[in-house]
């Protein structure tokens, strides 16, 4: 986790810089850009812009969260240049377990059209190269289609014999469960597919409720053994990890369609 929280602040000066006050609507939205890191590996890095309020993603070859940040922007005139101040960071491995990023961050930026080139690594001495990167407008979907939640990847779980599953999930309103009666599982490493099907559109978010227990019945019900809750932003395809116990850790992964 240390490593993780001390490259966020390494990642949020490479997509710095917003909300000068004539920018802001034109700035709303999301900003994706691929880059590849030293090893050779390629990665994505996207950042949604929402009025003040920022939500940052680096995302693996396999379209996996990595890294996710949230924070406050601040837009301020830096001589002739239009800059940011980045503050009231918190980042992690998920939207479900974030730390307090303890540093600030400012940079510039050009925005050209739906193409917005982003300094890093200038506002103080870092352990990384200044640098600009070039981010794309993601374009959004005004319509509404059909959030497919397609599996339930359990690494780990606080249950140590048979355990059944009932996912319950939310956006805007619109709710699906999933659970089969009889089908219990009896180890840890395992995906789940689940093919539930909620009506959603890209940015919006689903909240859900995931519960397990070693009796079958209870697994729906208020009596279950082991219960967590969360949300992620719907995209186009995607998927985000969870870590709600010592012992309990998995990722859930989706798309529109």
């Amino acid at each position: 986790m240390k490593q993780i929280i001390r490259f966020i602040p390494v990642a949020l000066i490479s997509l710095a810089s917003t909300l000068q006050a004539d920018d802001a609507e034109r700035l709303s939205g999301k900003w994706s850009t691929k880059k590849v890191n030293d090893q050779g590996d390629s990665y994505t890095q996207t950042v949604e812009i929402k009025k003040d309020k920022f939500i940052f993603q680096i995302l693996g070859a396999d379209n996996n969260v990595v890294i996710y940040a949230e924070g406050d922007f601040k837009a301020e005139k830096l001589g002739p240049f239009n800059s940011a101040r980045f503050f009231h960071v918190r980042g992690g491995q998920s939207s479900a377990d974030l730390q307090d990023v303890d540093d600030e961050y400012t940079s510039i930026y050009v925005l050209d059209g739906d193409t917005w080139m982003l300094t890093s690594n200038f506002d103080k001495d870092r352990n990384q190269k200044p640098s600009l990167d070039v981010y794309h407008r993601v374009k959004a979907t005004s319509q509404t289609g059909t959030l497919v939640i397609d599996e339930i990847e359990m690494v780990d779980t606080p249950q140590s014999a048979t355990w059944y599953l009932c996912l319950e999930a939310d956006v805007n309103g619109s709710k699906a469960r999933y659970y089969v009666e009889n089908k219990g599982y009896d180890k840890n490493q395992v995906t789940i597919p689940l093919g539930l099907a909620l009506k959603a559109k890209a940015g919006q978010k689903c909240s859900f409720k995931l519960q397990l227990d070693d009796v079958d019945g209870d697994a729906c019900t208020d009596e279950v053994d082991n219960r967590s809750t969360g949300e992620f932003t719907v995209s186009e395809r995607g998927s985000q990890s969870y870590k709600p116990e010592d012992h309990w850790r998995y990722t859930i992964r989706w798309h529109i369609k």
